[in-house]
């Protein structure tokens, strides 16, 4: 559901919504050693989203946006461990509160020169202990660019994330990182000819993820810096 209001270039839209996830065969059935055990009787977890939204125009080439946002999560499915045997299992353990606001700046030019900028403040918690969630980061930054190196040819691409710190299940807290990625894309250079590459982590930042009740790690250290590269022919 969805309430909108226009002015002169601006735009501001009230938004609720429901859904639900239903568990997936993973998190019902798999079994992978003696440590864990399947969960056929774990139920959909559901979602309500409240949301404030304002858009606004700054002259032809920029847009601003900012939102307010609280989603409630009941019956949220996750692995906890079964006090009678000791095993790890699914199932819906948490109610979860999250509040936050992002706030975005986007532009964009005939020339084919795009760029946008991202920042997220958010929290979330258990409603039951008002413990922070796990693998959960308070600050988000985002930024993407593209740039025309050749006119409507060739095109060079840049993506940065910044993630806070994290709680581990362990207590602690993994790092916080920033990681930058490239792309190279072409077409209409050759016809019928597209090229492009990847390179992802540019930096070669050293970076983990909080690991979940099955790891042994408590931080799970991500990949270095990787590429691929892709030919493609239209026919």
């Amino acid at each position: 559901m969805a309430l909108i209001s226009n002015w002169d270039k601006t735009t501001i839209k009230l938004l609720y919504g429901q859904a639900f996830r239903a568990p997936n065969p993973f998190e019902q059935f798999y079994v992978a050693s003696t440590t864990n055990k399947a969960s056929p009787n774990v139920k959909p977890e559901r979602i309500k989203t409240y949301e404030l939204v304002v858009e606004q125009y700054l002259g032809e080439h920029l847009r601003a946006l900012g939102s307010l946002y609280q989603y409630d999560i009941s019956g949220l499915i996750s692995q906890t461990t079964d006090p009678a045997d000791g095993l790890l299992f699914y199932d819906n353990v948490d109610n979860i509160t999250a509040r936050g606001v992002e706030l975005t700046m986007e532009g964009k030019w005939a020339t084919g020169l795009e760029g946008r900028l991202s920042y997220a403040l958010q929290t979330t918690h258990n409603d039951s202990t008002e413990r922070q969630l796990t693998n959960s980061p308070q600050h988000l930054v985002k930024t993407n660019v593209i740039v025309p190196l050749v006119t409507d040819k060739l095109f060079a691409g840049f993506e940065g994330r910044y993630t806070s710190s994290r709680l581990t299940l362990a207590g602690n807290n993994a790092s916080p990182f920033y990681v930058l990625n490239m792309s190279l894309f072409s077409q209409r250079i050759v016809k019928g000819w597209e090229l492009s590459g990847h390179i992802n982590n540019l930096m070669n930042q050293k970076y983990g993820y909080p690991g979940s009740g099955e790891h042994l790690q408590d931080v799970i250290d991500q990949d270095g810096r990787t590429f691929w590269v892709k030919l493609k022919y239209r026919f």
